[in-house]
Formats: structure tokens, sequence, C-alpha cells
């Protein structure tokens, strides 16, 4: 939190003056008379009552959803990374296989063709890719 503080004893008939002080062009007091301090005393207190606030935004059924819907989207993360043989952390899929794509889409029929044109790439058996479309189509349905 920023505090401002001004030393002036200057009236003000004085402020309207030319005074060695002053700044002519702005009419503001030079920085030896005027501050800005910051307050560093309560940072954790301040984090703390922001975290709060975002997650009191949420209702508690909605805060439910929301980790649902994230831990599907994990889900589906590993699994791809599985699909395609990804084995550190720095090997990437080129899939673009997404939740929200196949959240979209109307039926089960239309969700198992994206994911069937999406998955063409994978590293895995065609038997390994159908049970996971099985099982994305199953997780889609319970969000």
């Amino acid at each position: 939190m920023a505090t401002y503080t001004e030393y002036s004893q200057a009236s003000s008939v004085d402020s309207y003056r030319n005074t060695p002080n002053q700044n002519i062009s702005t009419g503001r007091q030079n920085s030896a008379e005027a501050h800005v301090s910051f307050n560093h005393k309560n940072k954790e207190e301040e984090k703390d009552k922001r975290q709060k606030y975002l997650t009191a935004k949420y209702g508690q059924h909605q805060m439910m959803l929301i980790r649902k819907r994230l831990a599907v989207e994990d889900w589906l993360y590993d699994k791809l990374r599985e699909l395609y043989d990804c084995q550190d952390d720095s090997d990437d899929h080129d899939c673009k296989l997404d939740l929200e794509d196949v959240l979209n889409l109307d039926t089960d029929v239309e969700r198992r063709e994206y994911a069937q044109r999406e998955l063409v790439n994978a590293q895995v058996s065609r038997e390994e890719v159908e049970r996971f479309i099985d099982e994305l189509i199953k997780k889609s349905k319970t969000l």
C-alpha cells in the first residue's frame, strides 16, 4: 500500500510563486519535500486475503464441478502422453484432441469420430485407442 506524504509550510499565496523548491513546469515540489513509501509489513496477510476472496467467489457446488472438470482434463493429458509414448517432460504429443471440443459435440457417434480422427498417429495399438475413446466418452458424459 503506498502512502504519499507532503511536507509543506508554504501558504496558498506562496504556492503560486516561483520558489527554488518548486518545479516550474509542473508546479510540484521537489523530491526533498515529498516522498512515496511502500508498506511491506502485511504481504502474507494480503496474499491470504486475495486467496480467500478468489476461492469464495464460487459456490461449493460450482467448485466441485470445476474440480471434476480439472480432474478429467488432467486424466486426458496423461492418457494422451501414454498414447503417444512420451517418455519425459520434454516430450509432448502433437494431438489436438480437446475436451471442450468433445463436449461441444452432440452425440456419442460424433465424439467417437472426432477422437478417432485426432488419434490417427497414436503410437499404441488400435485396441488401446478404442479403450481410451470409450473411457473418454464415458467421462465426458459425467461433465
